[in-house]
């Protein structure tokens, strides 16, 4: 029979996702008497989750370069610390009401996995500051992460030169930096997971004035 379990790997969640779920467990666990000797203690995780919320916060409409970078890192500290909780509450318990009272995600029941599929729309948006784009795209399901390559000049057939491909987990708040004034900037995305990946999406075109 097979035993549950919760999720230990939450790389794969927009910021506002994970923002969720950080406040979700904050709440959980801050009056959760199920674990009384959990590694790491509330009083390291909810400093954790807290700080990430904090910069979330501040970067969610935009923010500086410096501001987006130090949200990234307190997103990773995040993931990590959270992978260390749920991981002790799998060994620690195979109830699945006990471990569901933590406020984290069950592993669902095993299915087929398929490839991901296309994004619907992409787009770009100005950053808080001149010489950052921001890139936003649809979020799909059963997608492990995305790839995604921007240009700034054409071919002579009129196609964007496609620059490096980037992987990312996230599909909201991509900062593109830095980036000049009035030029055409193009952009576009594709999904992955081990059973493959999907076309590229439609094409995002921005052109920048500050």
């Amino acid at each position: 029979m097979r035993k549950p379990k919760l999720k230990t790997n939450y790389s794969y969640m927009t910021d506002g996702e994970l923002a969720t779920l950080a406040t979700r467990t904050i709440d959980a666990l801050s009056t959760n008497t199920n674990f009384p000797d959990m590694n790491p203690p509330l009083s390291e995780y909810q400093p954790a989750a807290q700080d990430y919320l904090n910069k979330h916060g501040i970067t969610s409409k935009g923010g500086s370069i410096q501001q987006n970078r130090e949200k990234d890192e307190a997103r990773e500290a995040l993931i990590v610390m959270m992978r260390r909780v749920t991981s002790y509450v799998n060994n620690f318990t195979d109830v699945s009401s006990t471990q569901l009272s933590s406020g984290f995600h069950p592993v669902e029941p095993p299915s087929e996995l398929l490839a991901p599929g296309e994004v619907g729309w992409i787009k770009f948006r100005d950053g808080r500051q001149p010489g950052e784009l921001i890139l936003d795209w649809e979020a799909v399901k059963r997608a492990a992460e995305y790839e995604y390559t921007t240009a700034d000049q054409k071919d002579e057939q009129g196609e964007p030169v496609w620059g490096e491909i980037r992987r990312v987990s996230r599909s909201k708040g991509n900062l593109i930096t830095p980036v000049e004034n009035r030029r055409e900037y193009y952009a576009r995305v594709r999904t992955r997971n081990i059973k493959g990946e999907s076309a590229w999406s439609p094409t995002a075109v921005a052109f920048t004035r500050w």
